[in-house]
């Protein structure tokens, strides 16, 4: 059996105050300051001939271009394969706003509410962390655990007339189990640790001003600070926990609203995962393997939708054109006209972004993209490269091919929302909002079984005949 090596580092990201922030459009006001760091955890695995690393960042999100970057240059510069990294987000909405597609170029410009500089060395940050976990290499054993959490419910509320509201629903599908791995030296003492979960980064609202990782950053103080009290000797190390955003595309926090609640729910999952791990074997070897599973998903079509859309936006401009006088008339015809507007301007703003978008190839209507498969023994990391709903998520961690599956969201690229099948006949913000077509999520869950079934050298069984 091969031995296990890993090594953790992380690097804070301190992005400027004064800037805009990321992740509400209501929001009103730039960062007034940190409330708790934002910053790059990364740990790195061996097993003596493979390597891989993951990296949490507390940022909304990262595009491919710029995990590209980091990937590349964490190639170059060290014997870690750029295709065995993965770079997930934690999704907090408390962090800078940025350009998370692109790094921006020496010429560019931007108003008040970004700083290119701070953009500008935003990889290289990253790509040290990384590097950094590199560097600290020594051996050790490796416990998996599950613990029962229910932070997150399910945000799409059906209404009597079928329409989807962005509201609680504590009757739909939600997971409840966090998922971690824990990394213990020789001596016992705990090295670092990767945190799973699927619940948005939103226990902190429009109103909050100040850079914070939200509950997900709780999680990490507190299993961190706990695992630190408990290790023998006055002078333990801390350990490293990183944080991976789960299949979070329909799911929002029961509770929300002030840090003292992100603390007491980000606390209690940190302490659910630490009662797993005092219950869980360890192993001190396992064999490493990681690939890019390349992906090409439909886009939707947009041409009859905005059709009736312009269509829609003609007529309500024609009535208020032709009305005489005002009133409450006036006030409903302007209303009606508004609606109609913002209708078109979000699939306007869809094809756009398909047209700017360098993945896309608009003659086949198709978005390039890839997930992330890292395997350590018993153990797997799926990194989708979106907001996944969390039906995929559960579906991929009920496969048979490991005994502990990790599913991220947000890792590697920001392919947008990514609904199941059944979601789209309702639509709702997610459904609307996805520029990828009706099917998409289902292909991504069947390209990562098909990885994982490959990963452990089983064929796939032969088609049988229908009569």
């Amino acid at each position: 059996m091969t031995t296990l090596y890993a090594g953790a580092a992380r690097i804070r990201l301190e992005p400027p105050p004064g800037i805009a922030m990321a992740g509400y459009g209501a929001r009103a006001g730039r960062a007034g300051g940190v409330h708790d760091d934002l910053c790059a955890q990364a740990l790195v695995l061996s097993d003596g001939s493979h390597k891989a690393a993951i990296c949490g960042v507390d940022l909304l999100a990262i595009g491919m271009r710029i995990a590209d970057e980091i990937r590349a240059t964490v190639a170059a510069r060290s014997d870690l394969p750029a295709d065995s990294i993965l770079i997930g987000a934690t999704h907090t909405h408390s962090g800078p706003l940025f350009n998370i597609f692109a790094t921006p170029r020496p010429d560019a410009t931007a108003g008040a509410d970004r700083s290119l500089e701070w953009e500008r060395a935003l990889p290289q940050k990253i790509a040290d962390a990384i590097l950094g976990a590199n560097s600290r290499l020594e051996p050790v054993a490796l416990k998996a655990a599950g613990g029962r959490f229910t932070l997150g419910t399910n945000r799409r509320l059906r209404r009597p007339d079928g329409r989807i509201q962005l509201a609680a629903n504590y009757t739909g599908v939600a997971d409840a189990e966090a998922k971690g791995l824990g990394l213990y030296r020789r001596d016992g003492s705990p090295l670092s640790f990767v945190l799973n979960y699927p619940c948005h980064g939103v226990v902190l609202c429009e109103d909050n001003l100040l850079y914070s990782r939200d509950w997900m950053g709780f999680a990490i103080d507190e299993i961190e600070g706990a695992s630190r009290r408990t290790s023998e000797g006055a002078q333990a190390r801390r350990p490293i926990a990183i944080f991976l955003q789960g299949a979070t595309g329909n799911i929002d926090p029961r509770y929300r609203g002030s840090f003292e609640v992100a603390a007491e729910h980000g606390a209690a999952m940190g302490r659910a995962l630490l009662a797993g791990f005092a219950a869980a074997p360890s192993s001190d070897s396992a064999e490493i393997a990681a690939r890019r599973v390349p992906l090409r998903l439909k886009l939707k079509d947009f041409e009859a939708a905005l059709g009736a859309a312009r269509d829609c936006a003609a007529q309500t401009e024609a009535s208020l054109r032709s009305h005489r006088g005002d009133g409450f008339q006036l006030k409903r015809l302007r209303d009606h006209h508004e609606q109609s507007i913002a209708a078109l301007r979000t699939l306007e703003t869809l094809e756009e972004a398909n047209r700017r978008d360098k993945r896309v190839d608009l003659a086949r209507r198709e978005l390039a993209t890839s997930l992330s498969l890292i395997t350590i023994g018993e153990i797997a990391f799926v990194g989708i490269p979106g907001e996944p709903f969390v039906e995929f998520g559960l579906a991929l961690k009920a496969n048979p091919y490991f005994a502990h599956t990790f599913v991220a969201g947000y890792c590697n690229d920001l392919i947008g929302y990514i609904p199941t099948r059944e979601a789209y006949p309702y639509g709702g913000y997610e459904v609307e909002t996805a520029r990828i077509a009706e099917g998409a999520g289902e292909q991504i869950v069947a390209a990562a079984l098909a990885a994982m079934r490959e990963s452990r050298g089983i064929a796939r069984a032969p088609e049988t005949s229908r009569t």
